[in-house]
């Protein structure tokens, strides 16, 4: 199983690999939580960002992201995106 540790706002958030299903479910939640369907690009504000991350890296609070660097959210994300769909980087 990969990991990663990206430290955020000081707090060091350990990024860990899931399993399919794990993707699968959070995926879901997501889409159900958010109609996408009928967002539009306003709707994609900082409650947004706020919600969406506390529930993807449950280490982090609000508090944590509004307090961070746009650098170290956009790591945290890429620490996502290497550990979880690293095979699918390489196609």
């Amino acid at each position: 199983m990969r990991s990663k540790i990206v430290t955020v706002n000081g707090k060091s958030i350990t990024v860990q690999e899931k399993r399919i299903g794990e993707l699968e479910t959070l995926l879901n939640n997501f889409v159900a939580n958010n109609d996408l369907k009928n967002m539009k690009p306003e709707d994609l504000g900082f409650d947004f960002i706020y919600n969406n991350l506390t529930v993807i890296f449950p280490g982090l609070t609000e508090d944590d992201i509004k307090n961070a660097y746009p650098s170290e959210i956009e790591e945290l994300i890429q620490a996502f995106i290497d550990t979880n769909f690293f095979g699918l980087k390489k196609i």
